[in-house]
């Protein structure tokens, strides 16, 4: 199934694009974090996805993190958007607020015996695509481990530089 021809490609990446924009009020909510997922299937992340369809997705995203830090509220004491993308499983990528800094502060510390996150220092995710933002980049080597499954990603994260 995986490797199926994806049809309708630019339609599907339209109608992405659209979706991503469309979203409910993020900012309104109770707890320490909200996500926002990637509104679709997971096509995207296909291998005979194009790639310029997978870039194209890639700079929607942190443009949409870029606008949701523009707009988050001042006056609500600490709150902070993160945009992630999860390469090569994109539809895993999240747009994150966090509203309580001792989580955020703790949220990239994974050093368990199931899930390690070891720190990127080498390469630039965005640099790659053709990305220009004004975003601080931070990426991770994210190892997953069970008894019988092991899996290996990379995750980018995408924030205000303050």
């Amino acid at each position: 199934m995986w490797n199926k021809k994806v049809r309708g490609q630019r339609r599907k990446l339209k109608a992405l694009l659209k979706a991503i924009e469309n979203h409910r009020d993020f900012f309104a909510f109770e707890g320490k974090f909200n996500c926002l997922e990637v509104p679709s299937d997971p096509w995207i992340e296909k291998p005979k996805t194009y790639g310029k369809v997978k870039t194209a997705f890639c700079r929607k995203w942190i443009e949409e993190t870029e606008r949701l830090i523009s707009q988050k509220p001042e006056d609500d004491g600490f709150c902070k958007v993160v945009g992630a993308i999860v390469y090569p499983e994109l539809w895993n990528s999240q747009i994150i607020i966090f509203k309580d800094k001792e989580y955020y502060d703790s949220f990239f510390e994974r050093k368990g015996p199931y899930q390690t996150w070891t720190r990127i220092t080498y390469r630039s995710f965005a640099a790659e695509r053709n990305i220009t933002t004004g975003l601080q980049e931070v990426g991770f080597v994210e190892d997953l481990v069970d008894e019988d499954f092991e899996h290996r990603s990379y995750i980018w994260f995408y924030m205000d530089q303050h």
